[in-house]
């Protein structure tokens, strides 16, 4: 009996792993950015932020809900608003997110700067 369960345990083991595979429906994922300390293979783009405030309602926590996403939408749209947006090699480093809750108001700042792989 125990031989049993081993062998059905050594079974699920191994039929539950699937390989993983970066080529899905027609889209093949190459990141070929690297991080090279020796050199700046990079520039900065510009530094943004976003606020997104919520007013706090009694006893209902779920107006909480986003308000993190709200400010970084904002920030992506500011950077936006000047002609930055994040495609091909270029990526948000230095990401700050700060929080400011009192008992009416919770208000939500995300900075971040852009920056361009070479």
């Amino acid at each position: 009996m125990k031989k049993v369960i081993l062998i059905m345990l050594i079974v699920v083991a191994f039929t539950s792993c699937k390989t993983s595979s970066l080529h899905r429906g027609g889209y093949h994922q190459l990141n070929q950015t690297q991080t090279v300390l020796s050199s700046d293979n990079f520039i900065v783009l510009g530094s943004f932020t976003g606020t997104a405030t919520e007013k706090i309602l009694t006893g209902n926590i779920t107006n909480k809900e986003g308000i993190v996403s709200q400010a970084k939408s904002k920030m992506l749209a500011n950077a936006k608003a000047v002609g930055v947006e994040l495609v091909g090699s270029r990526a948000l480093v230095n990401v700050c997110v700060d929080l400011i809750e009192t008992k009416k108001r919770i208000s939500a700042t995300v900075s971040a700067e852009v920056i361009e792989f070479k």
